[in-house]
């Protein structure tokens, strides 16, 4: 099986998260990956606690794995000539630096056009190369702030929270994947690349949709629910059951139906509660009598009962609990690949969760790359001989070890 990216290459100039998910995304449908990193300015992720396999940062090896790495000093002039040799072979090129930090290098997307028209660029940053916020540091908890949505998260009677996962990197790196998916489709028309600038703000505020059309038109103000409750469908939010938690959601009155059926029990068949207009307006009784039933027995005999009768219904899992699922198993959302054990310092096999889109690619078979760890092969790759390999790296332009890690000073989303 190959993935439908198979034979399109990718240079990843990214670190840390937004960016380097949506390279793993590509991967994952079976592009190329060449991750490009300047030895010592390496990926901050890569000294990321608390886990590690051997020297490598776990939280690195989770977004960079089915990659290969390059170590180039990209702020050299030969360095930079490379990375413009690179940029000839490749069909896309990603990074997640600060609007600008590209063009410092001399790697802008018009430089790299003219090197190579049929060349897709996509810049993803913390609120894109335009507006009075574009110079601005983006990050996901910045920008989870700004756009309103800790606003959101939390009790009521409570502070202002964050989502319990970066969402705003994940779905911003999702973005970015797309923008290379659908500007590798207008390629495939025009026979040219195109430059797309991507904003984690953006796509944030993309996904205020009811919300924002509510507040926009409507007056409506959200604010934070209890329970992690829906603030217009009655019952859908989490319930304390005998032994844990509950996430109930009954989208419709025919699922109320089967919802009565499934509890049996008489106090929740009142007539006045049969509609959706008639629950959202009797929502405290509504939420009190089930809470009170669902309180009665474990989680697992609702989830069972519940699911029979065709009622949208799960516990609230931790982690290792969802891992666990047999779901997980059957779509094969866990890979095992190598660890960095083959130097004697790290686990032999790495398990990571695979790419949003599992079923559209092979399951991958290498782990994430030690930095410049296929710098020799890329090149030679490109027609680069041994002794003009070894001249780059005995001046330091190319490595194929890891530095010493510093601050990069970018800053990126």
């Amino acid at each position: 099986m190959t993935g439908p990216l198979t034979g399109v290459r990718v240079l990843d100039f990214c670190h840390f998260l937004a960016g380097p998910y949506a390279a793993l995304a590509l991967a994952d449908l079976g592009a190329d990956v060449i991750k490009v990193e300047d030895p010592g300015h390496p990926d901050e992720a890569r000294r990321v606690g608390p886990c590690f396999d051997g020297d490598e940062s776990v939280y690195f090896r989770s977004l960079n794995w089915a990659k290969r790495s390059v170590g180039l000093r990209l702020g050299s002039p030969e360095g930079r000539a490379v990375a413009l040799d690179l940029v000839a072979e490749a069909d896309v090129v990603l990074d997640n630096y600060r609007p600008g930090v590209m063009a410092k290098l001399g790697l802008d997307p018009d430089t790299l056009a003219g090197v190579n028209p049929r060349l897709v660029t996509v810049s993803l940053s913390g609120f894109g190369a335009t507006g009075p916020s574009a110079a601005r540091p983006g990050y996901d908890y910045t920008i989870q702030a700004l756009a309103g949505v800790m606003s959101l998260t939390g009790e009521p009677d409570g502070p202002p929270g964050k989502a319990g996962i970066s969402y705003v990197d994940h779905a911003g790196g999702l973005a970015a994947a797309l923008a290379v998916c659908a500007a590798l489709v207008e390629r495939g028309r025009t026979g040219l690349g195109r430059h797309v600038d991507v904003a984690l703000f953006d796509v944030q505020v993309s996904m205020l949709t009811y919300l924002a059309a509510w507040q926009m038109n409507g007056g409506f103000v959200p604010g934070r629910t209890a329970s992690a409750s829906h603030p217009s469908i009655v019952p859908a939010q989490n319930f304390a059951a005998a032994d844990g938690h509950l996430s109930l959601f009954v989208g419709n009155d025919p699922m109320w139906a089967r919802l009565v059926a499934g509890l049996d029990d008489p106090r929740v068949a009142d007539p006045a509660w049969a509609t959706t207009a008639g629950r959202y307006e009797h929502r405290a009784a509504v939420i009190g009598c089930l809470q009170g039933i669902l309180a009665q027995r474990p989680v697992a005999e609702w989830v069972e009962r519940l699911t029979a009768n065709g009622v949208p219904c799960a516990p609230v899992n931790g982690i290792a609990e969802a891992l666990a699922d047999p779901q997980v198993a059957a779509r094969g959302l866990v890979a095992d690949v190598p660890g960095s054990g083959a130097g004697g310092r790290g686990v032999a096999r790495y398990r990571c969760v695979r790419g949003p889109l599992p079923t559209a690619g092979p399951p991958p078979t290498t782990g994430a790359p030690t930095l410049g760890q296929h710098t020799t092969e890329v090149l030679a790759e490109l027609g680069y001989g041994p002794e003009r390999l070894a001249a780059l790296a005995a001046t330091g332009i190319i490595a194929g070890g890891v530095a010493d890690p510093v601050e990069a000073g970018a800053g990126t989303a």
